[in-house]
């Protein structure tokens, strides 16, 4: 009896050991001419990883887990690069070249110091959003944007990092902002680029409250519905998922939750698929989630979208998610509604543990 003890407790062991398997992601940087590049800055985006090349252009990070990530390699002189990366049973070994950054400037609008603060206005609104988190984000070298205009649209680049400060959160985050745009006349805001984050010195009181607004940027958000997809637990967690029956508002909702589990496949004990060709509207409803009833209509359910509601799509055929809410292709999803409007001043990193 001892010994089938032993045995059960050496497996448990073993797989347990299995389970908490870390790898490295490592690699080298050279430019085109095959040199070595040494100081560059190589980060894992959305994320606290960040470190340099060394003199031989290598870098490393330790004690990654399993998933996808997407890794970024800068350097001033030279076009930055980004390149997904999937660890899933064994170490990542990159080769990266950079390329010389061309000199050829485009056509940049300055104008005078009332429309440059006009331009920065309309930016900060968008680009960090409107909440209350976002309110409180300072943007700590904002001469480092360049602005042009066309016609109704704004657009702003930077050839450096902004370095944000997030009072509420308690981040400092550096983004590396490859474009901007809004169009004043639809309203329309897209921008692309990538970010490290670093936690903030406080006092007790700081930490503690920044603890506090953390768990509520985090409840409802993007990263937690994708996060329960990954575990099946959408239900448990707060969120009721519609169909979607029509393509304009009000929503015409099928009144029942769509139970999610139906279009979720294992990819391996890494990584789940989700594969639709549906649009979903989704909302965070804990109290609602947690009823066991659920009340039937035998007609579709007119709605206005709620300000804390979201229709979704796959904008690709399908979306490969990992178990820290990270896809592997950042165009994967389409998204309308409250996450849409969950900008820089809401994000949190993918280290992000609820009681963090």
């Amino acid at each position: 009896m001892k010994r089938l003890l032993l045995i059960l407790l050496l497996i448990y062991s073993s797989l347990n050991l299995l389970a908490q398997t870390k790898y490295a992601i490592t690699g080298k940087v050279k430019n085109a001419k095959g040199e070595n590049i040494e100081a560059a800055t190589v980060f894992l985006n959305g994320s606290k990883q960040a470190t340099r090349t060394d003199s031989s252009g290598v870098f490393i990070f330790k004690n990654i887990t399993p998933g996808t990530f997407l890794l970024v390699v800068n350097m001033l002189g030279y076009t930055s690069v980004k390149q997904n990366v999937v660890v899933q049973d064994k170490d990542a070994i990159l080769n990266i070249t950079l390329l010389d950054k061309s000199n050829t400037l485009a056509e940049v609008v300055i104008g005078n110091g009332s429309q440059r603060a006009e331009h920065l206005k309309t930016f900060i609104k968008n680009f960090l959003g409107e909440s209350k988190n976002a309110k409180n984000c300072t943007i700590l070298n904002t001469e480092l944007l360049d602005f042009s205009t066309r016609q109704t649209l704004l657009e702003a680049t930077t050839d450096d990092f902004l370095i944000i400060e997030n009072k509420n959160l308690g981040y400092r985050i550096r983004y590396l902002l490859r474009n901007f745009r809004f169009n004043k006349g639809t309203g329309i805001t897209s921008y692309d680029g990538e970010s490290i984050f670093e936690n903030m010195e406080g006092t007790e009181q700081q930490q503690l409250a920044w603890k506090q607004n953390r768990k509520i940027a985090y409840d409802g958000s993007f990263m937690h519905y994708l996060r329960s997809v990954y575990a099946n637990t959408t239900r448990k967690e707060g969120f009721l998922t519609y169909d979607v029956m029509n393509n304009s508002q009000p929503l015409q909702l099928n009144p029942n939750p769509v139970d999610m589990e139906q279009f979720i496949y294992t990819v391996d004990s890494n990584f789940i698929e989700m594969k639709f060709k549906k649009r979903f509207y989704i909302v965070h409803e804990p109290k609602k989630a947690a009823e066991d009833d659920q009340i039937s209509f035998e007609e579709q359910v007119t709605k206005t979208m709620d300000p804390n509601g979201t229709v979704m799509r796959l904008f690709l055929p399908n979306a490969i998610v990992d178990q820290k809410g990270s896809y592997v292709d950042y165009r994967s999803f389409f998204i309308q509604g409250f996450w849409g409007k969950r900008r820089i001043g809401d994000q949190l990193p993918f280290e992000y543990q609820p009681g963090d």
